[in-house]
């Protein structure tokens, strides 16, 4: 599995969130209706993509309960839309290529596999769980699609 280990700095972004289940199969249903409406929501504020276009999923968890936001680079307040700062920290950034579909496998692999064979010490009790970033490499189901999926990391032994 391709990854870097990067720092990086504070950055604010501005979006939508919504509470998730526990089961993996629905939670893919709920983000990807969550998508189609956030990228509506964009439209309706006439808010269009730049060439050097960035989206963001950001999957927290507050009080024991996953919740998932999406979101662009803060520029301005959108009415109904979240303001949140991501703070600078070091992450390890994995590479998610290809189908969507597959996704919720190379989260598994990471999490389950890769951290703990090379023993990256995360934070349990941290709020943000991981965020994938998305830009003009993300082509939704081809297989040459690309985002990023970054984990924030304590310390690296």
């Amino acid at each position: 599995m391709k990854y870097t280990i990067v720092t990086k700095e504070t950055f604010t972004v501005s979006g939508l969130q919504i509470k998730l289940s526990t089961s993996q199969t629905e939670n893919f249903k709920i983000i990807t209706q969550h998508w189609h409406y956030f990228n509506n929501k964009l439209k309706s504020n006439n808010i269009k993509g730049k060439k050097d276009w960035l989206k963001y999923g950001i999957t927290k968890k507050i009080n024991g309960e996953y919740f998932y936001l999406i979101a662009i680079p803060y520029e301005r307040d959108i009415v109904g839309f979240t303001k949140e700062e991501i703070k600078s920290e070091k992450f390890i950034c994995f590479e998610h290529r290809g189908n969507m579909n597959l996704i919720k496998s190379t989260i598994f692999d990471i999490y389950k596999k890769f951290i703990p064979k090379f023993n990256f010490e995360i934070e349990k009790n941290r709020t943000m769980i991981h965020y994938e970033q998305y830009d003009h490499r993300f082509l939704w189901n081809k297989s040459n699609s690309l985002l990023e999926i970054n984990v924030p990391i304590k310390s690296i032994d």
